[in-house]
């Protein structure tokens, strides 16, 4: 179960090749109240990811998700940054932490 940004910023780093390999991940960044430092006990983990083309698929998607929730002992709510709308991307852009 992770306590923290920090927490969640090692898993990613420490994790970010096994998701390129398993998913086609090419980017991943922690933002929202965890990257914030606002999260409490309910709070999701606001996650954005890239995918490569090739390998952009509900499967993977879902796969990447259903991962990270397990590894990270949370709901993930997991979003791909390039398809976020204009208002929610200038948003995420304003706090994301990209690992």
């Amino acid at each position: 179960m992770v306590r923290d940004r920090n927490d969640i910023l090692t898993f990613l780093q420490t994790h970010k090749d096994e998701m390129a390999q398993r998913f086609g991940v090419v980017s991943v960044g922690l933002f929202g109240s965890y990257a914030r430092g606002e999260a409490r006990e309910d709070s999701d983990i606001d996650i954005a990811i890239e995918l490569k083309p090739e390998k952009k698929s509900l499967s993977n998607f879902f796969g990447i998700r259903r991962y990270l929730e397990q590894q990270l002992g949370k709901t993930v709510d997991l979003g791909i940054e390039s398809t976020l709308k204009p208002l929610a991307r200038k948003m995420v852009a304003k706090e994301i932490i990209h690992v």
